[in-house]
């Protein structure tokens, strides 16, 4: 627990430190490690959101909350694309003799699709750190790879660790409410159809007009799972703007920029309309 206190800025660790320390026990006394691997990612992310001032009182927090179940989305249509590549290098790989280093990159993006998978399904802590340890496990593998190396890993793998990070530092009590919890039935069903979103393509070539399903269908899947509350907190035009972020930078980094127009467009005036809902709403309510 000490290391884990040293995380925080001195300030901020004089004043509350024993507090924080004495919660922690009291939560993992007895518990499973599973729960208390749970318990120090929570504090990890607090830590982290309080050395950056991401606070849920602040502007910058509120923000972050906005864009952060778009950036999962987005994420999960990048961790499709690598996928698929690294099913279609592993042919190549195979006859090259580096088989292990393309599975690996592979091995690191199944783990972030399913950590996807499980923040849109109400898994929000486990899902969202998932998402980071794939992409992170990802990106190590390519920095160390023989002809890809740092400068690779920063263009390609680089955005989507920023859009993990945005949705592991989301602050706890603005977290998007996306649906309760599915079932682990549902959880399934939503892992067997990224599977079959991910897989299909790669296996069988399409032609030009369908060529841009692989990237339409997972960001459309994204949202519908995703559903209104995601659009909740989009409240102004710079939440609105940032919201669409996540998919152009997803969008140029696996070249389908233009198949991620029609999200955009879906979801950019349905956020508008929501916002404006919203600001109505908040002006109607009698002040106290």
């Amino acid at each position: 627990m000490t290391n884990l206190l040293r995380l925080y800025p001195a300030s901020y660790r004089r004043e509350f430190g024993d507090e924080i320390a004495d919660a922690h026990r009291q939560a993992t006394d007895g518990a499973s490690r599973t729960a208390r691997m749970r318990e120090a990612a929570d504090i990890v992310g607090h830590a982290l959101r309080m050395r950056l001032r991401l606070g849920s009182a602040g502007r910058s927090g509120r923000l972050l909350s906005a864009v952060a179940p778009f950036a999962a989305i987005a994420v999960g249509v990048y961790t499709m694309f690598l996928t698929r590549l690294t099913v279609s290098g592993l042919r190549i790989a195979e006859q090259a003799g580096d088989i292990g280093s393309v599975a690996l990159t592979g091995a690191g993006g199944v783990a972030a699709l399913v950590g996807v998978v499980l923040t849109l399904t109400g898994r929000w802590t486990v899902g969202t750190w998932t998402v980071l340890a794939g992409i992170t496990a990802s990106s190590a593998v390519q920095v160390l790879q023989p002809g890809l190396g740092l400068e690779f890993a920063v263009f390609f793998s680089g955005p989507a660790f920023l859009l993990a990070l945005v949705a592991v530092l989301c602050p706890p009590d603005l977290r998007p409410i996306l649906r309760p919890r599915a079932s682990r039935a549902g959880v399934a069903a939503a892992l067997a159809g990224a599977a079959a979103l991910t897989m299909a393509p790669a296996l069988w070539s399409l032609p030009h007009p369908l060529s841009t399903l692989p990237t339409l269908l997972p960001s459309l899947a994204g949202l519908l799972l995703a559903g209104r509350q995601a659009f909740t907190r989009l409240r102004t035009a710079p939440a609105v703007l940032l919201a669409s972020l996540p998919f152009a930078a997803v969008g140029i980094i696996v070249g389908a920029l233009d198949a991620l127009l029609l999200p955009l467009v879906l979801a950019l005036p349905l956020a508008v309309v929501v916002a404006v809902r919203n600001r109505r709403r908040g002006s109607a309510t009698p002040s106290m």
